[in-house]
């Protein structure tokens, strides 16, 4: 009895070395508190992972605010040499939604440039989602020529995160985007509904094709062109400044043409008042020209709204307008395989919407 005793005794006091001595073996490092969350407005301000500086709490409906303080598009760009990383994070809301997996709600995802071979590369890693959600990268190979970039969630509100590495290992933050930032106002689409990782968010996907840094103020269901959000846009000296908030903005009893005609005449103005040659994209409904969808409301509402951009994107350019730009459902090019329900794009959408940017921003930056 007591060499049974003494022998289980003796495997969990190794058992539990082994765990301390793995913890001892990793150095974490806290990219909140090293301010190096990468994505947002006001970085070195802010003492959570919102996507909204602090002051405008007050200011913005209760909805746009909690929707910010999703980490949507936030990643921290870094160094390393170790072939194994780990990164620990809680979060505050549900792990998925029924149109959405848990991956690309509350995941992380890891990306690479190959500064030798001028290319992005990928890993999986390991996940656990628990209470405190943990992923691991293992045999990723000891790479000091990649620049590494970790993207947040998407559609979840992280708490607290840390990201190690082992010990003999080095780790070091950098940061990729060299050029103005593109700042984006627009809905649950560019906030990433419905892709599977948060890379493969349209937002995500332009910002490793170009030099910028993407600036994501995508809010679900409440993308309005509401002019809180217009004046934090209005203090970023941006590259380009992109509005795409017209799936929120359908044709209803209490929103007429003429209506959204203003909003839009009103979000362009506020714009100029500071950045009068900073170029615009005001850009139509992604899924606003499927002829191979055949639900007849939705057509009717996506293209009637869309329509109406068009007109207020001509009418801007009759009277002067010159560094303003529109982004069409038709160069958007979604299909039929394109949409978890139609509105949402899947991922194959967010590809096509982000290429349909990548080469209009190409054309505009120049």
């Amino acid at each position: 009895m007591f060499s049974k005793v003494f022998f289980m005794a003796l495997i969990f006091i190794l058992f539990s070395l082994s765990i301390v001595k793995g913890q001892q073996n990793y150095t974490w490092f806290s990219p909140l508190e090293d301010k190096q969350v990468e994505g947002r407005i006001d970085n070195h301000k802010l003492t959570a992972f919102n996507r909204l500086p602090d002051e405008l709490e007050n200011q913005v409906r209760k909805p746009v605010w909690q929707l910010g303080e999703n980490s949507a598009g936030l990643y921290i760009d870094f160094q390393t040499s170790a072939s194994e990383i780990k990164v620990q994070y809680q979060v505050a809301g549900a792990l998925n939604m029924p149109h959405m997996p848990t991956t690309g709600v509350s995941g992380l995802d890891l990306y690479a440039y190959d500064n030798t071979s001028k290319d992005w590369k990928w890993a999986y890693g390991n996940y656990n989602f628990s209470d405190t959600i943990s992923y691991t990268w293992e045999n990723i190979g000891e790479n000091s020529n990649f620049s590494y970039r970790l993207y947040f969630p998407l559609y979840n509100t992280v708490k607290w995160l840390k990201i190690g590495v082992p010990s003999n290992g080095k780790f070091a933050y950098t940061r990729t985007a060299t050029l103005k930032p593109i700042v984006v106002y627009g809905t649950s689409i560019g906030q990433g509904a419905c892709t599977s990782r948060p890379g493969l968010a349209w937002t995500s996907q332009v910002g490793r094709a170009l030099k910028n840094e993407v600036l994501n103020l995508c809010f679900s269901g409440n993308g309005r062109l509401e002019e809180p959000i217009l004046k934090v846009m209005n203090q970023v000296d941006a590259a380009c400044y992109i509005l795409d908030c017209i799936p929120n903005l359908a044709i209803t009893k209490s929103r007429t043409e003429e209506q959204l005609d203003s909003l839009l005449v009103n979000a362009v103005t506020l714009l100029r008042k500071e950045r009068p040659t900073t170029p615009i994209i005001l850009t139509q409904h992604s899924s606003g020209s499927i002829p191979t969808v055949f639900n007849e409301d939705k057509n009717k509402e996506y293209q009637q709204s869309s329509s109406v951009l068009k007109k207020t994107f001509e009418k801007l350019q009759s009277q002067g307008e010159r560094r303003i730009f529109m982004l069409s459902s038709d160069e958007l090019g979604l299909d039929l395989n394109s949409t978890v329900d139609y509105a949402h794009p899947n991922d194959q959408g967010m590809e096509h919407i982000a290429n349909a940017y990548i080469k209009l921003l190409k054309k505009v930056l120049e």
